[in-house]
């Protein structure tokens, strides 16, 4: 099981991701898909925080999605999944230009849907903006900063993340890119494409 131990920025907060940096690679292709990706991701938190920095390099970026809790996995996406300890889960995914989905539940099938308001509250910074796009055939480098907020895990009471000993997994995917791929941080034991097993979820400590 991967490991990683978030950094904590002492409840200074932030305004962006730039102190974050190209520190975990998501590159395991669990199904031999071809690959065209290469992928990171750094994670860290404060008092009222979790943040994220995704770095991807891939050809055919497509991003067509721009609403709450649309199909972003087939767009380029990049996806947060976490457990607090429990045999639920909350799934957090965006696509390139930084629409999200968020949901809470024990599999892929049996998803409880967010607030509204609370998905809106979670900031996402996009490098490629937030229209939509299609790149073909041309290697492009994009970013995500994150910053998701205490309130969005809506169903789990957390009045703190440090300390805290979590299950997660960080993903990278495209299901209807020119060249679909399935990749984790965390490897997945599984016959068919499916990121909903936390089972196969690593550890996150929030020192």
């Amino acid at each position: 099981m991967n490991r990683i131990i978030a950094k904590y920025l002492g409840g200074m907060g932030r305004n962006n991701g730039d102190d974050l940096e190209k520190s975990y690679p998501i590159m395991i292709d669990n199904w031999n898909y071809p690959i065209d990706s290469e992928v990171h991701f750094d994670i860290a938190y404060d008092e009222g925080n979790i943040y994220l920095k995704y770095i991807v390099e891939e050809s055919n970026v497509k991003a067509v999605y721009t609403n709450i809790n649309e199909a972003v996995w087939e767009d380029s996406c990049v996806e947060f999944f976490i457990s607090f300890g429990d045999e639920k889960y909350y799934n957090f995914e965006f696509n390139c230009i930084g629409n999200v989905l968020v949901g809470y539940g024990p599999n892929r099938d049996e998803r409880k849907a967010i607030d509204v308001e609370l998905i809106k509250q979670i900031r996402v910074v996009p490098s490629l903006g937030k229209q939509k796009i299609e790149i073909v055939d041309i290697k492009t480098e994009w970013t995500l900063d994150i910053q998701i907020p205490l309130a969005a895990f809506q169903f789990t009471d957390i009045k703190s993340l440090k300390g805290l000993s979590t299950h997660c997994n960080f993903y990278k995917c495209g299901d209807k890119q020119v060249v679909p791929h399935f990749l984790s941080w965390n490897p997945i034991k599984a016959e068919q494409p499916n990121f909903h097993l936390p089972q196969y979820f690593g550890e996150v400590v929030f020192e």
